[in-house]
């Protein structure tokens, strides 16, 4: 009985291994070689560009692609935000990419420095991009500034709080964002020339609410003649701080 056991058992073993050799030899064949490569979600970087950085080629088994590698390695290109690899199975791979959008151009030297709303700089323009964007400037500019480094995150990342409060109409009157990066505060400028000191995030919804005061005063002393509004301070709890010249 011992010996029918164990002669069962061999032949067991025999037959898995057998059917673990076929089913490797089958997943490594031709059958499963690359033979498309889609992209999506590009539209200022080329396909091209997308495919070069994965380094997945036709003819390559697709067992053999490390998806999370080849997506990190396309997710390098300053425009582009993420990146994800998924098979199709048996001979397709798919590559779908989120690129990064404009949301802010920063002066820079000579340049103007295009920004994402995480402060990765996505491109460098001669003039300045035309389009609704933010224009941001800081204190203290990096000495140097390369495609897909972030520049002054933490300034971009407290305006862009700052304008995901604001309606898109109130943005509209705003003529620039500046950052003091020693304060760690906000200064805003709107298009008739006041200057709003916004200070840190502390009081959000306060303060954004008070701009909209600022714009109505504005308007009522242009309209009545009696004076420019030269600057209103937010920073400080109670009633703002306010300067007619």
């Amino acid at each position: 009985m011992t010996k029918q056991r164990s002669r069962r058992f061999f032949y067991i073993s025999i037959l898995v291994l057998i059917s673990l050799v076929c089913t490797f030899l089958f997943l490594y064949s031709s059958f499963f070689y690359i033979d498309k490569i889609t992209v999506v979600g590009t539209d200022k970087v080329s396909e091209s560009e997308v495919l070069k950085l994965s380094e997945i080629k036709k003819g390559t088994n697709i067992f053999k692609v490390n998806n999370r590698l080849s997506a990190r390695a396309v997710a390098i290109h300053p425009m582009i935000k993420s990146a994800q690899v998924t098979r199709h199975l048996p001979r397709e791979i798919k590559i779908s990419v989120v690129e990064r959008e404009m949301w802010a151009v920063m002066p820079y030297d000579d340049i103007f420095l295009v920004l994402d709303p995480e402060g990765i700089c996505i491109d460098k323009e001669v003039n300045m991009p035309r389009g609704d964007y933010c224009l941001i400037t800081v204190d203290k500019p990096a000495e140097l500034v390369n495609l897909g480094y972030a520049v002054a995150s933490e300034g971009v990342r407290m305006i862009s709080e700052v304008c995901q409060l604001l309606p898109e109409e109130e943005q509209d009157l705003i003529s620039e964002y500046h950052f003091n990066s020693e304060k760690q505060e906000i200064i805003i400028y709107t298009l008739k020339g006041t200057e709003i000191k916004f200070g840190n995030l502390d009081r959000m919804e306060e303060k954004t609410e008070m701009i909209k005061q600022v714009y109505q005063m504005e308007k009522e002393l242009e309209e009545d003649g009696t004076g420019v509004l030269e600057y209103v301070d937010l920073r400080f709890s109670g009633q703002p701080v306010l300067r007619i010249k």
